[in-house]
């Protein structure tokens, strides 16, 4: 009978001793368990979201106008093709993609980014006075009429070509600070890293110009035994090639603050969310410009009936390179549609490049490039 009582002593010492081993080794398990190792919904969140999208940006790219010496002889309707034909493109449509790598169990992100943009611009614009007769006849001091001669006018002609492109890459890594203010299912994602950028442009103008055209004093000429009296006619005729060519690359530490506030939806399923974020950067680099023009002119005049000549020639080509610094800011806001795999983006977006780039020609001129306009991209997440 001791032995059935102590065999039934033993069995419920070992019940109660493996249950207690099991429980310390649970509470263990779950103390010392990474976060997002516990059954969540981190676990079905993806590890690698692939973007791509597209912009059309407006782009402030200040250039100074070619403006040789003759521009002052034209008048403003002459010279208005030639200024206007000048003028860059003011929009610049591009891609722009994104890798994102997010382990589960950390709330890091490691991010590389690029954004690329160009724009082409080719003008042709024209405008010429509606002319004068070439001269008038005179008999006797009696004037005949118009000479049937070509009609000569004021005109202005450009024509340009211009290219300007950009590239932005940026490097990143960022933890998910969680601010509660943003409720659940939003994230606040502050971000360091190294960002590049490079700017660079291309121009091409050809301009003609006859800003003075006019007649002389009267001359008396002799034609089949008869004397006439004319003004003798005058002008001058101006040609202006330029080339510029001017690239900017910098690369320095940047830092980034993206956040993300669900408005309709739950975290589990779709979701309409409300993005934004900020970014700053110092940028270290270059900025070249070669340039090359010319201008020649030809002068008709009338010394009494001596007919005169002279011709006006004039060109250079200089480069030139500098070290700077451009303070970079930015941020964008927009809405997004999110499901557990995927998200659908649209926003506006502006970066501003302060000092970015040498938009001068003779001498040196430092300007802005700013880029600013709405985005649209899609998100594809792998790995949950």
């Amino acid at each position: 009978m001791s032995e059935l009582i102590n065999a039934q002593s033993l069995s419920d010492g070992f019940r109660r001793s493996l249950l207690t081993n099991v429980s310390v080794l649970a509470l263990i398990g779950a103390v010392c368990a990474p976060s997002g190792s516990l059954a969540s919904p981190d676990e079905d969140r993806p590890t690698v979201w692939i973007e791509l999208g597209g912009q059309l940006e407006r782009v402030d790219t200040p250039q100074t106008i070619f403006a040789p010496p003759f521009f002052d002889l034209a008048s403003p309707s002459v010279n208005a093709p030639l200024t206007n034909a000048q003028r860059p493109s003011r929009y610049s449509p591009g891609l722009d993609g994104e890798i994102t790598f997010a382990p589960k169990t950390t709330n890091w992100l490691f991010s590389v980014a690029i954004r690329y943009g160009r724009a082409k611009n080719a003008r042709h614009l024209h405008y010429q006075t509606p002319g004068q007769p070439s001269s008038f006849g005179y008999k006797s001091g009696v004037r005949t009429g118009q000479v049937h001669k070509p009609i000569l006018r004021d005109f202005g002609d450009g024509q340009t070509n211009f290219d300007e492109s950009h590239l932005i890459l940026d490097f990143h890594a960022g933890k998910d600070i969680g601010l509660g203010i943003l409720g659940s299912g939003g994230n606040s994602v502050l971000s360091v890293g190294v960002r590049y950028a490079q700017f660079t442009s291309r121009s091409d103008a050809t301009l003609h110009a006859r800003p003075v055209y006019g007649h002389g004093p009267l001359v008396q000429t002799a034609f089949l035994g008869k004397y006439y009296t004319r003004h003798k006619p005058f002008h001058q005729t101006y040609t202006a090639l330029a080339h510029t060519t001017r690239n900017t690359h910098a690369v320095g530490p940047s830092v980034s603050w993206d956040g993300s506030m669900p408005i309709i939806g739950r975290e589990s399923g779709m979701t309409i969310a409300f993005d934004w974020g900020v970014n700053a950067a110092a940028l270290f680099g270059r900025q070249r410009v070669h340039e090359a023009h010319q201008t020649t002119g030809y002068h008709l005049y009338y010394d009494v009936a001596v007919k005169r000549t002279s011709h006006y020639a004039h060109a250079t080509a200089r480069d030139r390179s500098r070290s700077i610094v451009i303070p970079n800011v930015g941020g964008f806001a927009g809405l997004s549609l999110k499901f557990p795999n995927a998200k659908l983006s649209l926003g506006y977006r502006g970066d501003f490049f302060f000092n970015a780039t040498d938009a001068g020609l003779d001498v040196r001129d430092e300007a802005n490039r700013n880029f600013y306009g709405p985005f649209a991209t899609i998100s594809i997440g792998l790995g949950g």
